[in-house]
């Protein structure tokens, strides 16, 4: 008896983590391109006696999307020479996306999925809401 109840118990486990790890699985959606930039972003300086003697910088890739109603910024560093870069993402052009909690996902043109730390996420302003009345 004890060993029928160990075996459903541990059906119902299993079942339940299989479904968790389905749900958990980001949506991607067809999104637009509306900021692409790559800059350089100082990583770390070194100092002696108050005098800024050298500094350690790294190009950083910026793009900022327009999906499900808000405009999402996501930022990363490429790992290598020829890994995606904001450049492959220009402004205007049409790219899958998806956002988990923190990151968004970016679908490369050549399959490869881009993750990127999100950085701001704003909703647009309103078209209405922004016209103001004409003066008098």
């Amino acid at each position: 008896m004890a060993r029928r109840i160990q075996r459903v118990a541990s059906s119902l486990l299993l079942l339940l983590l299989g479904a968790l790890s389905q749900a958990a699985e980001p949506e991607f959606k067809t999104s637009v391109v509306t900021a692409s930039s790559v800059y350089e972003r100082e990583t770390g300086a070194v100092s002696i006696g108050g005098i800024k003697a050298g500094a350690v910088t790294s190009w950083t890739s910026r793009v900022t999307v327009a999906l499900d109603g808000m405009r999402i910024t996501g930022e990363w560093v490429p790992k290598t020479t020829i890994s995606a870069t904001a450049k492959d993402f220009p402004r205007g052009s049409d790219v899958s996306a998806a956002v988990t909690r923190r990151e968004l996902l970016l679908k490369h043109p050549d399959g490869s999925i881009v993750t990127a730390k999100i950085v701001k996420r704003e909703t647009p302003p309103d078209d209405a809401a922004s016209e103001r009345p004409p003066p008098r």
